[in-house]
Order: structure tokens, then C-alpha cells, then sequence
């Protein structure tokens, strides 16, 4: 099967290339790999809720030309990864682990992300000075009668 993708630059021509196959699922229950699509590019994205642990996964094909890799995403109580391969039945969950994609298969990495941690660290170095500035005042206030 032969896939046509148009080129984002006018005076390239359109690229052809052999279509690959992937899973195509959906679960809530953490991980699938059942299922068959053909496109361009395999695709699987992830949604935890840390606050729970409950996992949802969706496993599917596009149609557009993208680079290899994951991108994750935090935000709250929430975690979002997307992962796009481009060889046959990668979306899978060993071989996202084997190809260095995901660091292993059925792990959620529940790290804040660096600018949370960095926010979390301002509020409570603010609210430990204003407690400091508190004391210091009553304190003062006191001497001074």
C-alpha cells in the first residue's frame, strides 16, 4: 500500500511512501496492543491522573509526517504523553521501551515538571518570609510599649 502526503514546500514534490501498520485501541485500563491501522506515522497517547492512578490509552495511525519521540506534558493532577513512531506496529508497548521512546513500558513518570516544583518553591519561601515578617513585627511592637 502506497501512501501519498503532500509536501509543505511548493516547488518539492509530493512524497510517496509505504504505508506501515500499527495497533488501533483504546483502554482504560493502562496499556492495548490489539487492533490494526495503516497511515504514515504510529501514534500512541497516555493520560494519567495522578491523584488516582487511572491510566487511559489511545493507540492509532496519522496521516502526517512527523518526527520520532515523545513529548510529555503535566499539568495539576494530570500527565500527558504522546509518542509517534514510523515503523510497523511500533506503538506498541515493548517496542516503544526498546526503541528508547518510553523508559518502560506500563510506567507513568509522576514527577512534577520543573516549573511547577519552581512555583511550589516560591510559595513557600513567600509564605515563610511572611510568617518571619509577622513575628518580627509583634515582636517589635511589643519592645517598643
Amino acid at each position: 500500500l502506497l501512501i501519498f502526503a503532500p509536501s509543505n514546500n511548493k516547488n518539492q514534490n509530493p512524497i510517496i511512501g509505504q504505508a506501515i501498520f500499527c495497533y488501533d485501541c483504546h483502554s482504560d485500563h493502562g496499556t492495548c496492543n490489539d487492533g490494526k491501522c495503516d497511515g504514515i506515522v504510529c501514534i500512541k497517547m497516555e493520560t494519567s491522573n495522578k491523584d488516582n492512578e487511572r491510566r487511559t490509552v489511545q493507540k492509532g495511525c496519522g496521516d502526517d509526517i512527523e518526527e520520532n519521540g515523545c513529548q510529555q506534558s503535566g499539568f495539576g493532577s494530570k500527565w500527558t504523553s504522546r509518542c509517534v513512531c514510523d515503523r510497523s506496529w511500533c506503538n506498541g508497548d515493548e517496542q516503544l521501551a526498546a526503541s528508547g521512546l518510553e523508559s518502560s513500558s506500563g510506567t507513568v513518570n509522576t514527577s512534577l515538571p520543573k516549573t511547577q516544583l519552581a512555583l511550589i518553591l516560591f510559595i513557600f519561601v513567600f509564605l515563610a518570609a511572611s510568617c518571619l515578617l509577622l513575628i518580627f513585627n509583634t515582636i517589635c511592637v511589643q519592645c517598643s510599649q
